[in-house]
Parts: C-alpha cells; sequence; structure tokens
C-alpha cells in the first residue's frame, strides 16, 4: 500500500509560514536540486490581507512527482536565473480541481477553472495567482525536452483526445494511488509521460499547421490520397480539381519537402496497402488481381512490374514468403 506525505501550514509559525511555504513548494513539489534553488526566486503572497493557509500531498508514480495541493487566495511568483536550464526544461503539468486560477507566463495569461489543464515550463518565469481556493493536481515531469519542443499555449485541451486521456490518468492516479505497487506505479508514471510527449507533439504539430500553409496543404493532399487509394479515378488532376488548383501548384506544394513526387507517393502508399493485403492470413481467398484492383490499380501487369521494383520479388513470390513466415 502507498501513502502521500503531506505537510500544512499549520506547522508552521505565523512569522515564518511563507518563508517555510516557499521551501515546501521547491523541496516537495519541484524537487529542485540545490544549485538550481540559488538560481530561483520565488515568492508567496496572500490576497485579500487573510492569513495564508495550504497543505501539500506529495508521493511519486516512478520518476513522476505527483502532488495535490490546496490553498487559500493567494499569489506565487517563480522566477529563474536563465543560466539554469541550459538543455533540457522540467514541465509542470498542472489539473485545476477547485478555484479559479490567471497563468502568466512568456507574456501569455490564461484563467484556469476547475476541470482545466495547463502546461507550465519550469524553466522560465511564471506566475500564479489564485482569487479562491484553489485546488489543485500536479505533476513534475524532471526533462520534456528543449524549449523548442514544449507548447506556447498554456492550456492543453482536455476535452477529447489524448488530452481526454491524459486527464482521466491524472484523476485516477490519485484516487488508486493507495492501491499501487512500485512496479505498477512506475509504468503508470511512464505511461503519463509519454501521453504527454505525444499530446504536446500534437499539439506542436497543430500550430505549426496554423501558421505554414503550405504544409497543411501537403498534409491535406497525403489525407487525401490515403482516404481515396481504393478509386481508380484518383489521379494528380483530380486532386487539383478538389483542391480548386492547377495540377502544377498542386507538384509545387507537395515536392518542396518531399523526394517523390506526387504521382509517385500515390503508387508507393498504394503498393504498400496491397503488400499488407497479401501478407494479412485475411485475405488468402483473394486472387492477385483482386488485391491490385481493390487498391486502385487497373492493369495486373502493370502492378506486377510496379511491385516487383519496389520489393524485388513478384506479388505471388511475395505472398508465398509470407505464409511461409
Amino acid at each position: 500500500m502507498r501513502h502521500f506525505s503531506s505537510v500544512s501550514t499549520e506547522h508552521f509559525s505565523h512569522t515564518k509560514r511563507l518563508k517555510e511555504w516557499q521551501d515546501v513548494m521547491s523541496i516537495h513539489l519541484g524537487k529542485t536540486p540545490e544549485r538550481i534553488r540559488r538560481l530561483e526566486s520565488t515568492s508567496v503572497s496572500p490576497l485579500y490581507k487573510e492569513p495564508f493557509k495550504g497543505r501539500l500531498e506529495y508521493g511519486a508514480l516512478g520518476e513522476l512527482q505527483f502532488c495535490r495541493m490546496v490553498c487559500s487566495p493567494h499569489r506565487f511568483s517563480r522566477r529563474i536565473n536563465k543560466t539554469a536550464y541550459r538543455d533540457a526544461h522540467p514541465g509542470l503539468l498542472v489539473l485545476q480541481m477547485g478555484g479559479v486560477s490567471q497563468v502568466e507566463q512568456s507574456g501569455k495569461s490564461s484563467t484556469f477553472t476547475p476541470g482545466d489543464l495547463l502546461f507550465l515550463d519550469c524553466g522560465r518565469h511564471f506566475t500564479v495567482t489564485s482569487t479562491k481556493n484553489c485546488e489543485y493536481l500536479m505533476l513534475l515531469c524532471g526533462n520534456l525536452g528543449t524549449p523548442a519542443t514544449i507548447p506556447k499555449d498554456l492550456r492543453i485541451n482536455n476535452r477529447n483526445g489524448l488530452g481526454r486521456m491524459l486527464h482521466n490518468f491524472i484523476v485516477d492516479a490519485y484516487t488508486q494511488y493507495p492501491l499501487l505497487n512500485d512496479a505498477t506505479s512506475c509504468s503508470l508514471g511512464k505511461s503519463i509521460i509519454s501521453l504527454l510527449q505525444n499530446t504536446v507533439e500534437n499539439k506542436n504539430k497543430e500550430e505549426e499547421l496554423e501558421h505554414n500553409p503550405r504544409l497543411f496543404k501537403k498534409n491535406w493532399i497525403k489525407d487525401f490520397v490515403d482516404r481515396n487509394l481504393s478509386s481508380h479515378e484518383l489521379t494528380v488532376e483530380r486532386i487539383a480539381q478538389i483542391a480548386q488548383c492547377s495540377t502544377r501548384t498542386l507538384h509545387r506544394a507537395f515536392e518542396d519537402e518531399s523526394e517523390c513526387s506526387l504521382s509517385e507517393y500515390i503508387w508507393q502508399r498504394r503498393l504498400t496497402r496491397c503488400a499488407e493485403d497479401l501478407r494479412d492470413p485475411n485475405s488468402i481467398g483473394r486472387t492477385i488481381s483482386d488485391v491490385a484492383h481493390k487498391w486502385g490499380f487497373t492493369c495486373s501487369a502493370h502492378f506486377s512490374r510496379s511491385f516487383k521494383a519496389s520489393y524485388g520479388v513478384s506479388p505471388r513470390v511475395f505472398r508465398d514468403s509470407a505464409r511461409a513466415g
């Protein structure tokens, strides 16, 4: 059985409470090495002239530090010398469970309410202002990547997709924490980190597409090709008609960052799908011509020549080898 350790401001005198809480944040939440603590400057300021109250529960999921924090209204600020993190930055994943928070980092400011998920780059300055009693679930990732791979937007969409899975993992990890053994806890921590990395990667790709019309068009072309491989009408001219552009524009948009032409890409994708079917035991009753026709080839002889040029053997030998294997 596992249990969270806990620390509360009730253990501190009123005169040293804020300083002690700053140390709690660095030691138990941030797991900040002493050399970095010397380069950071943190402050906690209670709002509305009320005494500050806080409670922190902390544990670990393998290398992933896991905390639940409950605090009275306050403002927390952390500034860090830029030399503290040179190559890679730790990241703090925060699920807002209660209250409302205003978060500022890198010139961006966002308001978070219960259920919202955000990501903070611990290698940069940030400020969190909680205007009401607040509750957070927080996970510290020791090394998510370089500044270039960390999302520029603080907010992570957790209404659907990978973000939703990430949200559920965090909540389930907290509620089931006492039932986890060391091996399960470590595996769960790795799964959360991997899911976070995939979520961030997808988010960065979406942002890149938004600011790169040519890349957006190229990805649209690839998606359209993959969805229409079985159609005998899939040609460069047909794609240009759908995209409402000339074939020259289409070729230029595709070839700028590719090693093959659009026509070659279509044929290679069709050959790949044919190879998958020839390997598939469920397709054993289909003739090679049927497989070729299914993926847009109209001439069996042309298909066989193209297949052998790409795979080094005829479709029949390829299928026989796959069965033998």
